[in-house]
């Protein structure tokens, strides 16, 4: 895994539980490279800079640009599939009679520069964009019970979503953190206490989760045992 697209909310995780550094790490010892787009950016550092909150994260952020931990990609080609992919998207539920817009520029961008670029992974926290894809019957599911309505999929235009995504290789924040953690970037956080190996993790896993990566509990014990399991 050498190239990862990145939309904002994994780095708001990083960021909120001062992880930002293990993006610097896994770049330097493995030459993994982040890359992120303009609307992307703009969620992570320009609305921030402009008001109050999230804006010493947002100075973070930019740091890792400058350094060339992030990079900026801005292409005509990633404007084109995004436009494409979020009408797709927004229009493949409804509800009372009315599409239903759940996903967002930023995370479709994300997904566009993965397919563009040939990546070898896009990073999203957020459920609703990888259900969709992946999992399109569950999320009807949960949204019929969010919204307390029978929700429909528009079969046609999900299904071009489903074939214009299908090589789309999906991680999350704490997924990362997981393959960090068995890699051995985060072993000065190590606690020197007994199970020690397993509190970090633990506390690796809840802090992402805590912080915006939608994983459930169930899925993240799963995780947690599959990589004490490796060490």
């Amino acid at each position: 895994m050498k190239k990862v697209i990145t939309d904002s909310g994994p780095i708001i995780s990083f960021a909120l539980n001062s992880m930002l550094w293990v993006m610097e790490r896994a770049k330097e010892k493995y030459g993994i490279q982040f890359y992120i787009t303009k609307e992307v950016k703009r969620e992570l550092v320009d609305t921030p800079l402009e008001s109050k909150k999230f804006k010493l994260e947002a100075l973070q952020v930019l740091s890792l640009i400058r350094n060339g931990t992030i990079e900026l990609l801005n292409h005509q080609e990633i404007d084109n599939i995004s436009s494409h992919l979020l009408n797709l998207a927004n229009t493949s539920l409804y509800a009372r009679g009315k599409n239903l817009s759940i996903v967002h520029m930023a995370e479709i961008t994300a997904i566009a520069a993965y397919l563009h670029y040939n990546a070898d992974a896009v990073m999203i926290d957020e459920r609703t964009t990888r259900y969709l894809i992946e999992r399109p019957e569950k999320l009807r599911y949960l949204l019929s019970h969010r919204l307390h309505t029978p929700v429909t999929i528009e079969q046609k235009n999900l299904s071009e979503l489903r074939k214009k995504t299908k090589t789309v290789k999906f991680i999350r924040s704490a997924e990362f953190m997981a393959v960090s953690f068995e890699k051995g970037i985060l072993n000065s956080l190590l606690p020197g206490l007994p199970a020690q190996k397993e509190i970090l993790l633990d506390a690796l896993l809840w802090g992402m989760k805590l912080n915006g990566c939608a994983i459930s509990e169930k899925d993240l014990e799963i995780l947690k045992h599959e990589e004490l399991k490796q060490r």
